[in-house]
C-alpha cells in the first residue's frame, strides 16, 4: 500500500470510531489484516485509533484494537484525560480496558517518563482550577490505584511530586503525598515549592518530614545545572529568587538557617541584595 493509501485507511478508521460504528471498524482492520503479517502494523494508525477509542470512553472499540495489536502510546494517557468526564466515571475504565490487555501502568518512555509523570506535567492550574484538574487528578489517582510508581523519574530525574511542586499543583502534590510520595526521591520537592511561593505545598511537604534546611547538592547527578547557581540552595534562596516575600517570611517562621551558604557562597541575604528584593533584605537582616 502506499503512503496515501495508509493516510486514507487510518482516516477512516477514526471515522468509523468518531460515528460508534464498531462493525465498520472490524470490517476495516479484517481487511488491512488480510493483506499480510504486518499490514496493521505501518505507521502511528492502530495508536492513534487507540487513544482516539479509549478518549471517546468507546471500550469495545478500544478492545477491539488491543485485539489486533494496538499499543499504548506516549501521549495515550492524555486522551483518556482529556475525554475525562464526571458521566463516564472519568474514563477510568479506559485504563481498565488497557490493563486487562496486558498494558504496563509504569511503561516509561524516555522521552517523557511514565503515564502518572505525563499527567503531573500536564495538569490544569490556576484560579480558574480552585479545585484543581479534576479529570486528571481523577485519572492519576486511578493509575495510582492500579499500581503506578509515585516515584517514577524522568529522562531528567524529576517525578512526580517535584514536578507538581514546580507547577504550584497543591491539588496533585496532595495526591502524591496521599499515596506516599518519598521526599528522599524528591529532593528538589521544597525547593521547587519555595521557587513557585507556594505556602500550601511547603507546609503540606514539612507535614510530612521535609527539612527546611534541606539543601540537594549531595545529589549532583540529579541537579548539575543547578549546583553552582547563585540563587540555588536552600527553600530559603529559591524564595528570595523570585521575590515570594510571604514565602521567605514562612519559612524564616518555619526555622530556615539564615546563615547558609549555597555552592557559590551566598546567604540568602547575600542574594536579596543582590537582587535588589529590598523588603526581603529587611526580613533576613
Amino acid at each position: 500500500m502506499t503512503d496515501n493509501n495508509d493516510d486514507n485507511f487510518n482516516t477512516q478508521m477514526l471515522a468509523a470510531i468518531k460515528s460508534n460504528d464498531l462493525a465498520a471498524l472490524q470490517k476495516m482492520l479484517s481487511t488491512r489484516e488480510a493483506e499480510g503479517p504486518n499490514a496493521l502494523q505501518r505507521g502511528p494508525g492502530l495508536t492513534d485509533a487507540l487513544s482516539t477509542a479509549l478518549e471517546l470512553a468507546r471500550y469495545d472499540m478500544a478492545e477491539e484494537l488491543f485485539k489486533r495489536g494496538a499499543r499504548w502510546g506516549d501521549s495515550t494517557i492524555m486522551y483518556i484525560a482529556d475525554g475525562a468526564r464526571e458521566e463516564n466515571g472519568w474514563n477510568t475504565q479506559a485504563i481498565d480496558v488497557a490493563v486487562a490487555h496486558g498494558w504496563d501502568v509504569n511503561e516509561h518512555f524516555d522521552h517523557i517518563g511514565s503515564a502518572l509523570v505525563l499527567l503531573a506535567v500536564s495538569t490544569e492550574t490556576g484560579p480558574e482550577y480552585p479545585d484543581g484538574d479534576t479529570a486528571c487528578l481523577k485519572v492519576a489517582a486511578h493509575l495510582l490505584s492500579k499500581g503506578a510508581h509515585v516515584d517514577e523519574t524522568t529522562q531528567t530525574n524529576e517525578n512526580p511530586l517535584e514536578i507538581a511542586c514546580s507547577r504550584n499543583d497543591r491539588h496533585m502534590a496532595a495526591l502524591l503525598l496521599a499515596h506516599d510520595a518519598s521526599l528522599e526521591k524528591a529532593p528538589k520537592a521544597l525547593l521547587n515549592a519555595a521557587s513557585v511561593g507556594s505556602i500550601d505545598i511547603m507546609q503540606q511537604l514539612l507535614d510530612r518530614g521535609a527539612d527546611v534546611n534541606a539543601h540537594p547538592y549531595g545529589r549532583y547527578e540529579i541537579i548539575p545545572s543547578q549546583r553552582e547557581d547563585e540563587d540555588w540552595g536552600s527553600a530559603l534562596h529559591c524564595a528570595v529568587k523570585n521575590h515570594h516575600t510571604e514565602a521567605v517570611s514562612f519559612l524564616l517562621e518555619k526555622g530556615a538557617a539564615k546563615e547558609y551558604r549555597n555552592m557559590v557562597g551566598l546567604t540568602a541575604l547575600d542574594l536579596a541584595r543582590k537582587l535588589g528584593h529590598e523588603d526581603i533584605v529587611r526580613l533576613l537582616e
